[in-house]
């Protein structure tokens, strides 16, 4: 094993590693080099979260954002008041199945981002019926879901910003990138500068997507076979065709990486309970695994990406998103505990995306792609508190809702706050210094607030 492990190091040293998503590692950036660790997760709720019944007004009196013109708009789907989960000053509440959240607000360590999502600048309803300045294929769920991850509003770019994030904070002596992706190939980690490492949690740490055995297992273990693998890693590493070369650079890296991800969390039992593989909180607890041994693995930044589906609620609304939900709240009651038990709470910083927000107008058994939605943000760096503009909730008159003169695009909200806001208020707190942030996020020159303020 270990004269394995030596000859793998070195090949993988030999030229310019790949990663398991298959592109080259770049070590050594400012940001990873800071002494405080810090790590940045993102729950991504695929389908488009109705995140205006998670977040809702109980005695809020602005701009027809009452509950009262929410009930009259939301119909059947509105909760009452005092059903509601109040939050900071009271003036808001959460739905009654994410105590979670409310349990993290209680403990000041709460920001919610209020309609926010894909912008190429401020945007108003009379752009949006004029098309001017917006992003490509709106309420499009592969279309957003990748504007979301990249912060870019061409669909073309391929540059994600949690990658922008993990390539600053990549250092030196590690052959293992700090980014990973418990739910496949995503946009969001996507960089020319570092891969990222796209593990499961319906298996153990050390079989990665893309293999059907386990490395550590498909490795050869006796002599013979292992000189055969070494002379032909050798071989592919020295060979003239660019292919060959990258061939065995990206099995050395994937070999690498499971043995030194194994070895660092096979023993970790981070106190999440009998948790389903894959459900929300059996991707938590990887994370959490991983957050727990980021110094042995040499990482003093890291970023995740974890997925939860089922939010496309086109139809039996009420009880499918009674049931998302409880599985949100579910993980991140478990995740959360794992994290305070760790002592890492206020190193870990927590948020939530998705494709998209949904009509506030029912289609009479749920909700529509729509645009704008509200985003949750926690940890112990959090200044808790509301962030961004809410809304108006109208259903008539309504100044943010795009709606046209022929009753189409009805419900939906333009964003008031973009996500390059959102984004580089994060990657500020990671250690991106402004020029850094500038090149992750491109159209934040056209907004006037640059940090949300929602992190110390």
């Amino acid at each position: 094993m270990t004269n394995r492990r030596l000859f793998l190091k070195g090949l993988g040293a030999a030229g310019a590693g790949l990663s398991l998503s298959s592109v080259p590692l770049a070590f050594g950036s400012p940001a990873g080099a800071q002494a405080e660790p810090r790590s940045l997760v993102c729950i991504f709720l695929y389908g488009g979260a109705d995140s205006f019944n998670m977040y809702v007004p109980r005695d809020h009196d602005e701009r027809n954002q009452t509950h009262a013109t929410y009930s009259a708009t939301r119909g059947s789907f509105a909760i009452g008041a005092r059903d509601l989960l109040g939050i900071h000053d009271g003036a808001f509440g959460l739905h009654p199945g994410l105590s979670s959240l409310a349990d993290i607000a209680a403990n000041d360590q709460l920001a919610v981002v209020q309609n926010m999502g894909p912008l190429v600048a401020p945007t108003t309803r009379d752009d949006f019926l004029n098309t001017s300045g917006l992003p490509q294929f709106l309420f499009a769920h592969n279309a957003q879901q990748k504007l979301w991850q990249t912060s870019r509003p061409l669909v073309s770019s391929d540059s994600g910003w949690g990658g922008s994030i993990a390539a600053a904070a990549a250092t030196d002596g590690t052959s293992v990138a700090p980014a990973f992706s418990i739910s496949g190939s995503v946009p969001w980690l996507s960089s020319l500068d570092v891969g990222y490492s796209r593990l499961s949690a319906t298996v153990a740490i050390e079989r990665l997507v893309g293999f059907d055995a386990s490395l550590r297992s498909w490795v050869p273990t006796s002599q013979r076979l292992q000189s055969t693998m070494e002379a032909g890693l050798t071989g592919a590493a020295a060979s003239i065709n660019p292919f060959h070369r990258a061939a065995a650079q990206a099995l050395t890296q994937s070999v690498v990486t499971t043995e030194q991800l194994q070895d660092a969390t096979a023993n970790t039992d981070v106190g999440m309970g009998d948790v389903a593989p894959g459900s929300l909180g059996g991707r938590l607890s990887m994370v959490a695994r991983l957050i727990a041994n980021r110094e042995q693995l040499g990482m003093g930044r890291q970023v995740f990406f974890v997925g939860m589906g089922g939010w496309d609620t086109h139809g039996d609304q009420a009880e499918r998103f009674q049931v998302l939900c409880q599985e949100l709240n579910d993980g991140i009651t478990r995740y959360q505990a794992a994290l305070d038990g760790l002592g890492v709470t206020d190193s870990v910083t927590t948020f939530t995306a998705s494709d998209f927000g949904r009509t506030l107008t029912s289609n009479g058994d749920g909700t529509d792609h729509a645009w704008g939605g509200n985003a949750f943000v926690w940890g112990g760096a959090v200044r808790s508190g509301r962030y961004g503009t809410f809304p108006s909730l109208a259903v008539d008159n309504n100044p943010d809702d795009t709606t046209d003169e022929r009753g189409n695009f009805a419900g939906r909200l333009v964003p008031t706050t973009a996500v390059a806001q959102y984004g580089a208020t994060m990657a500020r707190w990671m250690g991106l210094d402004e020029t850094q942030i500038d090149a992750a996020f491109p159209e934040l020159v056209n907004f006037p607030t640059r940090d949300l303020g929602f992190l110390a």
